[in-house]
């Protein structure tokens, strides 16, 4: 029910704590006001005209009226500093509180309601000995202190002063005291509701991340298992076939068994790679999903459209065909060259260009605001323009990143011919 109260304030700008209990107070200003008027107005009136005071009552100049009013307002007020320093708003309230009494005509007291919402908050948001002894303390001043500001007034009135001692010390005592109670059971039950989420958050962070380290370890069992497995596998393959050299001219038939047996090994190495690979990369990852091509740059366009930028996309000469490992990474050189616009330069204008020669590829993506922070982030994360450059580097290629003249961001990737057809150090 608060939250929802909370989030219906949000929703008209009262989002801070301390603008929610201004409201508060704001609100028990006005309800204390009327209140109080009504009262003067009861008592005064005919209902009152049993009552010894209530010929004073009707007697009382307007200034006073109207100053117990603002007094009123001004107490409800204090009630902004509830949460931030609850013991200086009782402290307020009763100041607000003694101000009454001069105001009014003896025997006749108004107990504003915003002391014990001052008391409660002392007991929810303070320590418990300083809401008890604050609340016991504040009850005691102002009955003592209200009497001595009623002076000779109260003595004329025909009541001892015994009586009216006592009766106000026990009536204040239960009324703070019982406040700051609630107040203290309240802030106590929501201390240890706010643990008891803490370590129900705690021990599950500690169950992902003991189930986390587990897999971590099993996945490193299954790699050396894997490793000892495949090492053998092909140790095989590689005797039978060169047994299967030396016999080719002599023994055919032996021949065809080595090579069937080179098949049989071989195929199933390659499916433990398969499944161990799959495994080691995670459960995130479909199992038979296809690696993404330049023809699904695309789709990367739409998003970086959808963020609100506006794309321009244009081809230069005539397209030849990259190969899968080219295509792979002109793919995650875009997405990752859009992804660092939407994040450091939001709805800037990007503009991609393909560009194909005789010897080369060349893919530009350029947009109009340059991006602050981007070498500072992926030196601390280790990937952005890292990883694009490894990527580059797999396929023979070179990137290229950083701010013009006139401050656009540009990054460009060139992958040469041949590179797409064959990888660095590794043997055609």
């Amino acid at each position: 029910m608060l939250e929802a109260l909370n989030r219906r304030l949000a929703a008209v700008g009262v989002r801070t704590p301390t603008g929610r209990d201004a409201l508060l107070g704001a609100a028990l200003a006005v309800a204390t006001v009327a209140a109080f008027l009504l009262v003067l107005r009861m008592i005064g009136g005919e209902l009152g005209a049993s009552f010894e005071p209530a010929v004073e009552l009707a007697t009382i100049p307007a200034w006073a009226r109207v100053t117990a009013c603002l007094v009123l307002a001004a107490q409800a007020m204090a009630l902004t500093l509830r949460r931030r320093a609850p013991l200086l708003c009782l402290l307020l309230t009763l100041v607000g509180q003694l101000a009454l009494v001069p105001l009014l005509p003896p025997l006749v007291s108004f107990q504003a309601p915003a002391g014990l919402v001052a008391a409660y908050s002392l007991g929810a948001y303070s320590r418990r000995p300083v809401a008890l002894w604050g609340a016991a303390g504040v009850a005691v001043v102002q009955v003592l202190l209200g009497y001595v500001l009623a002076g000779a007034r109260a003595t004329e009135a025909e009541v001892s002063v015994a009586s009216q001692l006592w009766g106000g010390l026990v009536s204040a005592l239960v009324t703070y005291l019982g406040a700051a109670l609630v107040g203290a059971y309240v802030g106590t039950r929501r201390e240890l509701l706010a643990q008891l989420r803490e370590r129900v958050t705690h021990a599950e962070r500690e169950r992902e991340a003991l189930a986390a380290r587990a897999v971590l370890e099993e996945r490193g069992r299954i790699a050396r298992e894997l490793h000892d497995v495949a090492a053998h596998h092909l140790s095989g393959i590689v005797v039978q076939a060169t047994a299967a050299d030396r016999l080719l001219d002599r023994e055919p038939e032996r021949v065809r068994e080595s090579l069937a047996s080179i098949r049989a090994q071989g195929r199933e190495t390659l499916e433990n790679l398969r499944g161990v690979v799959g495994l080691l990369r995670g459960a995130d990852t479909a199992e038979d999903a296809p690696q993404p091509t330049l023809a699904d740059a695309d789709e990367l366009l739409d998003v970086a459209r959808d963020s609100g930028s506006a794309v321009t996309v244009a081809t230069a000469g005539t397209a030849w065909p990259l190969g899968p490992t080219a295509e792979l990474t002109v793919y995650r050189v875009l997405q990752e060259s859009l992804s660092n616009v939407r994040r450091h330069a939001p709805g800037a204008a990007i503009d991609v260009r393909h560009s194909y020669t005789a010897d080369a590829y060349v893919v530009t993506v350029r947009n109009a605001l340059s991006l602050r922070g981007t070498t500072a982030s992926v030196e601390s994360g280790g990937r952005g323009l890292v990883g694009m450059a490894e990527r580059a580097a797999l396929v023979g290629g070179d990137l290229e990143a950083g701010a013009g003249r006139d401050g656009a961001w540009t990054v460009r990737l060139t992958v040469p011919r041949a590179g797409t057809r064959t990888v660095p150090g590794v043997a055609p």
